[in-house]
């Protein structure tokens, strides 16, 4: 087996032609939408949802950041997405909540407050009449947590329920012009930064533009306050992961890395099936919000990424069916990051024999034994089984991560893995 990416610098590249959309997917990947930028004007945006515990997160933030900032904050209460953003929408509504519960300690905020749906109305309604004062807003909003914590009833002003739908309306409508989907997201000069996870892209966007009063970092982490006990050593990682992920190749790579620094060293690679290989729909605002999202992400990794040719169909299940399951764990995690380059950064079309044979042997492996299991046909068996059990697991996603009784969703929040491996 090849050395695992010594310094996990770079991988090898194919060498290989990259595909001509691949060259169109790259000039998106590094650019923000010019039509949003032009409709956005420099007002600071935060879409606030009732009932989403990262909004609430984020008007905790927002009441300290507003002070500092030199432009002007608009709060913008929209409705609850719709199923093709929420595909899995109990199972998504019930993580976010855990999340926002263990992130809040660590950026020294409030934990949010669980608002019942039969109150959604009554608060949005309330919410509402603040209208545009970013701090009329945030004290109702306080004001409404409070009084929801305590089972007390809301007092003010509340806006009519025909005034109340026509405002969600208009800005969701607003929201999906300028590019997005989802509540507890800023929008700054027609770009997006989620809940406080793009805090840190936001702030030099801000500082970038003079429009913060002083330097001071918006809202630090501090992994040591994540209130969930460490787990015992030499507890397993689970770790799924889908070829049509960008997020997942980021994570594959980070995982190389922490496996070539000694940590991690009980794995266990679960490759699944693409959401939307699982009937769940991937609305083209997501597409192109997640490739945008990924590119800048991957620039702070230092990870390649935006020379891209999308594996959905045969390139992915190509992929699945020569996944080498009875190899090492380094040279699983090196094959799914191999392919994850392959097609998120060298823009090679994964339906070619030459293509996957650069990722079977870049991986340390043997071709001919790769050709000879193709011959049999596709088999995803063992993806099902691996989607069966993160959905056993109450997660729905990738790059999803299970230690012991821990389980977390997203790249973002491999730091929790560290923290609770002891290797921060």
């Amino acid at each position: 087996m090849p050395d695992p990416m010594p310094e996990m610098k770079t991988l090898p590249r194919a060498g290989l032609r990259p595909s001509l959309q691949s060259r169109v997917a790259e000039r998106i990947a590094s650019s923000r939408d010019p039509i949003a930028r032009l409709r956005a004007g420099k007002t600071l945006e935060l879409y606030y949802e009732v009932g989403d515990a990262h909004s609430q997160l984020c008007a905790s933030m927002a009441r300290t950041l507003l002070p500092r900032l030199q432009v002007p904050l608009q709060i913008r209460l929209v409705p609850a997405p719709d199923v093709s953003a929420y595909p899995e929408q109990d199972k998504q509504r019930a993580f976010a909540s855990l999340d926002a519960r263990r992130i809040a300690p660590c950026h020294g905020l409030p934990a949010p407050v669980a608002v019942p749906p039969t109150r959604h109305d009554a608060v949005a309604a309330h919410l509402a009449a603040a209208g545009s004062n970013a701090e009329a807003f945030l004290q109702a909003e306080l004001d409404a947590m409070t009084a929801i914590a305590s089972n007390a009833g809301l007092t003010g002003p509340a806006l009519h329920r025909d005034s109340l739908a026509a405002l969600l309306k208009a800005n969701a409508e607003r929201r999906r012009k300028l590019g997005h989907y989802l509540p507890a997201m800023w929008q700054y000069h027609g770009e997006w930064f989620w809940a406080l996870d793009r805090l840190d892209i936001l702030y030099t966007r801000l500082i970038a533009a003079g429009a913060l009063r002083n330097a001071a970092p918006l809202s630090p982490l501090d992994p040591q306050q994540l209130p969930e006990p460490p787990a015992p050593i030499g507890t397993p990682l689970e770790f799924w992961f889908s070829f049509r992920s960008p997020y997942s190749y980021l994570a594959a790579v980070e995982l190389l890395r922490r496996r070539a620094r000694g940590q991690l060293q009980t794995l266990q690679v679960r490759p699944v099936l693409p959401m939307v290989m699982r009937g769940l729909p991937v609305p083209r605002n997501k597409r192109l919000y997640i490739v945008r999202d990924v590119k800048r992400c991957a620039d702070v990794q230092q990870i390649p990424f935006g020379r891209i040719h999308d594996p959905v169909g045969d390139g992915v299940l190509r992929l699945l069916t020569v996944f080498p399951y009875t190899a090492d764990a380094d040279t699983q995690l090196r094959y799914c990051a191999i392919a994850g380059q392959s097609v998120w950064a060298e823009g090679l079309d994964a339906r070619r024999d030459d293509v996957l044979r650069s990722v079977i042997e870049r991986s340390g492996l043997d071709w001919t034994a790769a050709q000879q299991t193709l011959a049999q046909g596709i088999d995803t068996t063992r993806a099902e089984a691996n989607r069966e059990a993160l959905f056993a697991a109450g997660l729905w996603g990738v790059p999803s991560f299970r230690l012991g009784d821990f389980t977390t969703w997203g790249q973002d929040r491999l730091w929790m893995v560290d923290r609770l491996t002891q290797s921060v």
